[in-house]
């Protein structure tokens, strides 16, 4: 009996040995975790808002610098904390576009395209910069969302699709408050030209003047023909007086 009561108290020690053991673990893995997300979301430098800066780099797929064209910038949305947690708030240009800024890396370019279309057909207004140089630069800028759209085609190449820029931007663990993008160029190639004249228009290659016939003609054969019967009839008509001149004397 007293065998079996100390079994029993062995088993009720392990069990609670193992639950203090098991909640100790998970504790430090929540400690652990947490560490590691602080560590994964560095902290915001909320003074850089006014200060931050978008530097677009205009060149084509073989890396040559493109000096043409305007680029427009539009502030779509302004960053704020939240309870601890950043959020996008749209802009008043933006208020009514309907759009969805809970997780802007889901469709970016969807996103961009859509708010385009906004601006053109809401003529929203947005600070233009010419490229002269190849590098298009939107500074003094406040912490936010942004749409980049070329309202200025650059010569010899397609217009640049609207795209937009997180400010600041997480690379590699650090906030970067001056944010760099590089649009892809497209070379704009020429279409071949069409060489058939048009109906309208008379066709060059062709002379007004007409050209001297080189062909056969049929026409001398027959007058010849003809002088010749006239003279052989002529003959026998000269012929035939004769005799009877002759007969008659």
């Amino acid at each position: 009996m007293r065998t079996m009561k100390q079994a029993a108290n062995r088993v009720r020690k392990l069990v609670q040995w193992s639950l203090a053991l098991a909640t100790a673990f998970a504790l430090l893995c929540g400690t652990c975790l947490t560490a590691f997300a602080a560590a994964d979301s560095p902290s915001l430098d909320w003074s850089m808002s006014g200060q931050s800066a978008i530097t677009v780099q205009m060149k084509d797929g073989n890396g040559a610098t493109v000096t043409d064209g305007t680029l427009t910038l539009y502030q779509v949305a302004v960053l704020e904390q939240d309870n601890g947690d950043m959020v996008y708030t749209l802009t008043d240009g933006f208020a009514a576009s309907g759009v969805s800024l809970t997780d802007v890396t889901d469709d970016p370019s969807g996103l961009a395209s859509e708010l385009a279309i906004y601006v053109k057909e809401n003529s929203i207004t947005g600070t233009s910069v010419k490229n002269t140089d190849g590098t298009v630069t939107f500074d003094g800028l406040e912490l936010g969302l942004y749409l980049v759209v070329q309202t200025d085609q650059s010569e010899g190449y397609y217009t640049v699709n609207p795209f937009v820029v997180s400010v600041p931007l997480d690379e590699n663990g650090e906030w970067s408050y001056v944010v760099d993008a590089s649009p892809k160029m497209g070379v704009l190639t020429p279409e071949p030209e069409d060489d058939t004249p048009d109906e309208d228009e008379p066709d060059d290659s062709t002379p007004d003047e007409k050209l001297p016939q080189t062909g056969q003609l049929n026409w001398p054969v027959y007058v010849l023909a003809g002088c010749g019967l006239l003279l052989v009839c002529a003959g026998g008509v000269l012929v035939f007086s004769d005799r009877r001149r002759k007969a008659a004397k």
